[in-house]
């Protein structure tokens, strides 16, 4: 099973976090609404990576990946802490995963053909100069086969290290 979960959906409002009479202006309350018109409160902190550092908006599409090992307050709608949070164009698809030398998710439903020209990022922005694989993966892609698993030449990568 996948470490990390995704929650895509329409954003509906953006506001601080408030608790009390309290503000967290460091925090942010992303209320989310998915195609099956459900409603999720996502939160994103300094902690939180967010691709290309964009600005969240309301009426922008996202997909917001989340720890499925956090703790979590139950509550409605159900909170999530955003590990990432990806903005992406049309049509395009994102994983955050575990991908092991193979460059096959940790669910085996993913595999990755990368090609010359895929960009292989750090989370900072600066270029990967070695082999991916047995790292945690944030993976963008337009298209993949039907195969099992699925097989993909992704059209970024951002290889989050490890010293583990």
């Amino acid at each position: 099973m996948s470490h990390y979960s995704p929650l895509e959906g329409v954003v509906t409002s953006v506001t601080p976090l408030q608790s009390g009479n309290r503000s967290y202006y460091c925090t942010l309350l992303i209320y989310i609404q998915t195609s099956y018109q459900e409603t999720y409160q996502v939160l994103v902190d300094s902690n939180t990576y967010v691709l290309d550092q964009k600005p969240i908006r309301r009426g922008d599409n996202i997909i917001a990946f989340y720890d499925t090992t956090a703790p979590m307050p139950l509550i409605y709608p159900p909170q999530y802490r955003a590990a990432a949070v990806v903005l992406p164009a049309g049509g395009e698809y994102a994983m955050l995963d575990y991908f092991d030398r193979n460059l096959t998710n940790s669910e085996n439903s993913l595999r990755l053909n990368l090609s010359g020209s895929t960009p292989l990022q750090l989370p900072n922005g600066q270029y990967y100069l070695g082999v991916p694989g047995g790292q945690y993966m944030l993976v963008l892609y337009t298209t993949h086969t039907k195969s099992i698993p699925a097989q993909t030449t992704p059209v970024r990568v951002i290889i989050f290290c490890s010293d583990s």
